[in-house]
């Protein structure tokens, strides 16, 4: 039996995988992610514990934070600043007696993806979520090599933006796209709001975040999950006629994630059974 765990900056969910060749999973427990470290590792553990688990072999964390080299902590997490290098991966392997592996969200939704969903054919392609943050991974596959990286595609800079982000910089991507800083700055959630031109603005600069991706890597698809891109219908054929529209020299695939709000707590049990030189955090 495998664990994946998907920590997100809003809602955490954890999942019992029988075989890691198959994207079937039983939902164990979904609850409102705790800024407290030490109180959501203490939800994390009890509620494994209590779910009387036989044959636990490894557990799998996806989590809104970017992880430090070495695999086992988080280093930067505007979202979840408690967090920031915490053992991690030791406090669970010790509470459990087994592996544990961490990874940033888009990339256990790039494993999912790559593995089950919309982006089997592609051998250069990326995951983007669009929730409380915005943030994504990208895979270059040649021959028998693969490398998925994480990238912070929600803190490029944006020429001319002058808004403070979380993360501390000024100028973010994210500051137009984050759910965490929207809803700060419109005092409401934003599903709740209306106003086309906000959603035109919301879709131009991601569509520039997007192009930008593409210039830089050469990715030939995207897949686009979280809570934002889920809700909204309207939204991904909005961005795919505006980075058309800007794209020169390249072209650039969009689609929802096939596996949906699953892609990420999917990816982190697979986590269990990628190579670790694969992934660079």
């Amino acid at each position: 039996m495998h664990i994946g765990v998907d920590l997100g900056g809003t809602t955490t969910r954890i999942g019992a995988f029988q075989s890691l060749d198959s994207p079937d999973f039983t939902l164990i427990a979904k609850f409102p992610t705790h800024q407290s470290y030490e109180h959501q590792l203490h939800s994390i553990i009890t509620t494994v514990q209590n779910s009387n688990l036989e044959h636990l072999t490894g557990i799998g964390v996806s989590i809104g934070g970017r992880i430090a080299r070495d695999g086992c902590s988080v280093s930067v997490a505007p979202n979840l600043p408690e967090y920031v290098g915490k053992p991690f991966a030791q406090n669970l392997s010790r509470a459990f007696n087994c592996p544990v592996r961490l990874a940033h969200d888009p990339v256990c939704g790039l494993l999912a993806e790559k593995k089950f969903g919309y982006m089997r054919h592609f051998d250069r392609c990326a995951y983007l979520t669009i929730s409380t943050g915005t943030g994504a991974a990208i895979q270059l596959c040649k021959d028998a090599t693969t490398l998925t990286l994480s990238i912070e595609i929600g803190h490029q800079l944006l020429d001319g933006n002058l808004l403070p982000c979380l993360c501390g910089q000024t100028g973010c991507l994210e500051t137009f796209t984050g759910g965490k800083q929207l809803t700060l700055r419109y005092r409401q959630p934003i599903e709740q709001i209306a106003d086309q031109a906000f959603w035109e603005t919301f879709s131009d600069k991601l569509a520039l975040g997007l192009v930008n991706l593409t210039q830089l890597t050469r990715v030939e698809a995207v897949a686009i999950s979280g809570g934002i891109a889920l809700n909204q219908p309207f939204l991904l054929a909005k961005l795919q006629q505006k980075v058309n529209s800007l794209i020169r020299g390249a072209t650039l695939e969009l689609s929802l994630a096939v596996l949906g709000e699953n892609a990420p707590l999917i990816g982190a049990a697979i986590l269990l059974d990628v190579a670790e030189n694969t992934i660079l955090h």
